[in-house]
C-alpha cells in the first residue's frame, strides 16, 4: 500500500494534468457540436481499429478449424463433380440410371514425399475411419495416388511420383488410351505410354482417369499433352504429359471407395488370364 502512495505522491503532477485534461475534454464535448463530432470519430476510428485487430487475431486461431469445415463440405461437393464429369462419358443407358458408385471422404496430407525415385504419402485417417488398401486418392485438381496399407489412424499412399505405379488414362472425347508414367524428375512432368500410332493425338489435347481400373472413376481431369513424338519402330507414340496439379504440394486429399469393389473383383477373379 505504501508503495501505491508513493507512486501517486511520486506523478501526482501528471496524474492531476490527467484528470484536468479529462474534464475539460468532457466539457468541451458537451458544449461543442464540431468538437463532439471529431472526438465521436476519433472514437470510432479508435473502436473499429481494436475490433478489427481483435478479429483478425480470432479469424487466425479459427482459421484451422474452419478449412477444416470446408474441406468437408467439398467432400460433398467433390461426388456431383466427379459425377458430373464421368457420366457424359458413359453410355446413354448409363446416364439414364445414373449409376454411380463411387463415394468421397475428405482427409489431410501429413507427409508426402517426392524427392525420391518411388514416393509415398501418409494421410490422416485409417482403418477407424473406413479407409480400405486399393483406394483411390485425388487432390482438388488430379490424382495422388493408391492406398497401399493402413492403420488404426493412418494410411498409407503409394504416390503418383511412384516409377511402378501406372495410371490408365485416355484422351477426352476421344478414343485413345494409354498408361501414365512418373518420369523420376520433375513432380509435373509424367510420359503416356502405349498410344498407338493410328490414334488421334496433339499437343494440348486434355488428359484425364480412363474408368478401366476399379480405383478411379471416369473422367477425372490430369494433365494435358505437351510433346508428341512418333516411333514408327514399336509402333507407339511417345508422348509427355505436364500435370495439372503439383502433387508434391497438396495438403488436403480426398480418398474415393468404389462401392461396387467386391462384385468387381469376384468377376475379375473368374476371367482367365
Amino acid at each position: 500500500m505504501q508503495r501505491i502512495i508513493n507512486v501517486l505522491v511520486q506523478f501526482k503532477n501528471l496524474i492531476l494534468y490527467l484528470i484536468l485534461l479529462g474534464i475539460s475534454l468532457l466539457f468541451i464535448n458537451s458544449k461543442s457540436d464540431f468538437h463532439q463530432y471529431k472526438f465521436e470519430k476519433y472514437g470510432l476510428y479508435l473502436s473499429g481499429g481494436l475490433h478489427d485487430f481483435s478479429n483478425n487475431i480470432s479469424g487466425y486461431f479459427d482459421l484451422k478449424k474452419e478449412n477444416l469445415r470446408l474441406h468437408k463440405e467439398n467432400s460433398t461437393l467433390k461426388v456431383l463433380e466427379l459425377k458430373s464429369q464421368a457420366l457424359p462419358l458413359y453410355t446413354n443407358k448409363t446416364i439414364v440410371t445414373g449409376r454411380f458408385p463411387f463415394r468421397v471422404k475428405n482427409v489431410r496430407v501429413i507427409k508426402n514425399s517426392f524427392q525420391n525415385q518411388r514416393n509415398y504419402l501418409i494421410i490422416d485417417q485409417g482403418s477407424e475411419m473406413g479407409i480400405r488398401p486399393e483406394m483411390a486418392v485425388i487432390s482438388a485438381q488430379g490424382i495422388l495416388g493408391i492406398v497401399k496399407s493402413v492403420s488404426k489412424h493412418y494410411s498409407n499412399i503409394i504416390s503418383i511420383l511412384h516409377l511402378d505405379l501406372k495410371i490408365n488414362v485416355q484422351l477426352k472425347n476421344k478414343s485413345a488410351f494409354g498408361s501414365l508414367v512418373w518420369t523420376g524428375k520433375d513432380p509435373k512432368k509424367f510420359s503416356l505410354n502405349d498410344v498407338i500410332l493410328s490414334s488421334d493425338i496433339k499437343v494440348g489435347d486434355t488428359l484425364i482417369t480412363g474408368g478401366m481400373s476399379s480405383y478411379f472413376p471416369l473422367g477425372i481431369p490430369v494433365g494435358q499433352i505437351s510433346k508428341v513424338e512418333t516411333s514408327p519402330k514399336n509402333g507407339y507414340f511417345k508422348i509427355s504429359v505436364e500435370l495439372f496439379k503439383d502433387p508434391s504440394q497438396v495438403h488436403y486429399a480426398y480418398v474415393i471407395k468404389n462401392e461396387d469393389i467386391d462384385e468387381l473383383k469376384v468377376l475379375k477373379s473368374g476371367i482367365p488370364q
